[in-house]
């Protein structure tokens, strides 16, 4: 087992959240996945007592309860429902909000007590108060009622958030602008296997894997954010002695966005040799994380990887059994891509996570096959 250590170096770069700027994102694809709020229970630890419920219907319809006090101290309770209102990419990077619900906030009266029979249901009616809901990623939402706020995260069951990664997934990654941009190539279809994503671990914390840049790296591209954990992914088989080489290990989801990106010259002299990998991290106190390609290489006891020199990243919003992401080219055409699959500072691309039963294995007639 390779014992994993920090390039420190890296980290003392300037590093931001995401990997494109607001001002270049041009156009975005009509197809995108929507990134929606977190079903659940959400609580300010700061004030504790009060929280809401969050359910989400077709389309996005939100209905959300909240629940605290009367002026007496009794408690008691509000509804809020409507239709979400999502961000576009460009809107997201510019103010972090991912999407918002605007509804009046109801009161509920009149309805069955919890120990009388039922007879009629309550009466609605709108109270006197102005409500804004915004939610900065799928599972942290800001609330406020008339001159209250609430700065609210979901409610962790089993787990915690820097670990949410971790398990057994269905991924399936599609590229819309080439399908539309080149419709004589036939596009690119969707790309689905099963992957295991292993536990994650703080970039600067253990003993790990060397991240770096590669010398001509654009410079629209950034490494992942001091605090972020890094989750090794793997497929769900191990293919055969003599199979696939190791460039196309991670099989039929990524063998487009592997193809599309120009690996870094920097372990050209690595007896392992080098191939092209995802590297996703998470950073739970931002609530969102990123997938990106990676040269990687095998070192005595190390496992560098080199970011650029150009790049297609996902920026990923993460719930317990779901992970969504919108992807993006960074960079040049460095290796002769069809136009209109490398689109810059287009946002046309998804990413779609499912959690599986852990130790659930790919079970198609070409696991290992080579997908060129």
């Amino acid at each position: 087992m390779f014992r994993w250590i920090l390039c420190a170096l890296v980290f003392l770069m300037a590093c931001t959240v995401t990997n494109a700027d607001a001002a270049t994102i041009s156009n975005q694809s009509s197809a995108l996945t929507p990134i929606l709020p977190a079903r659940g229970a959400y609580f300010d630890s700061s004030k504790s007592g009060t929280g809401v419920a969050v359910d989400v219907g077709l389309n996005g319809f939100i209905f959300l309860t909240y629940y605290g006090y009367d002026t007496l101290g009794a408690p008691t309770w509000y509804s809020i429902q409507g239709q979400w209102t999502p961000n576009s990419e460009a809107q997201r990077l510019a103010t972090g909000v991912i999407g918002t619900l605007n509804s009046p906030l109801l009161y509920a009266s009149g309805g069955q007590c919890i120990t009388c029979d039922f007879t009629t249901g309550p009466t609605l009616s709108i109270a006197p108060y102005s409500v804004a809901v915004s939610w900065t990623s799928p599972r942290h939402l800001d609330l406020t009622i008339g001159n209250e706020h609430w700065h609210m995260a979901a409610i962790q069951y089993g787990t915690s958030d820097d670990q949410l990664l971790a398990g057994t997934w269905q991924l399936t990654i599609s590229w819309d602008g080439g399908a539309q941009a080149n419709a004589g190539n036939g596009g690119v279809a969707a790309r689905t296997q099963i992957v295991k994503v292993e536990p994650g671990f703080p970039f600067p914390a253990v003993e790990g894997v060397i991240v770096m840049p590669d010398p001509n790296i654009d410079p629209s591209i950034a490494l992942p954010p001091p605090g972020s954990n890094y989750y090794p992914v793997d497929q769900s088989t191990t293919c055969p002695t003599g199979g696939p080489t190791p460039r196309i290990f991670y099989g039929a989801a990524f063998s487009d966005i592997f193809h599309a990106t120009q690996m870094s010259a920097l372990f050209s002299d690595y007896p392992s040799g080098e191939w092209s990998a995802p590297m996703l991290w998470y950073n739970a106190a931002q609530g969102r994380g990123g997938l990106d390609v990676v040269t990687q290489a095998m070192g005595v006891d190390t496992v560098p990887l080199a970011l650029g020199p150009n790049n297609i990243h996902f920026d990923l919003y993460v719930e317990p059994d779901r992970v969504v992401g919108h992807g993006f080219v960074q960079g040049q055409n460095l290796i002769g891509v069809p136009a209109g699959f490398w689109q810059p500072d287009t946002v046309a691309l998804n990413l779609v996570m499912e959690r599986l039963p852990d130790g659930l294995v790919e079970r198609s007639i070409y696991p290992c096959a080579i997908f060129f």
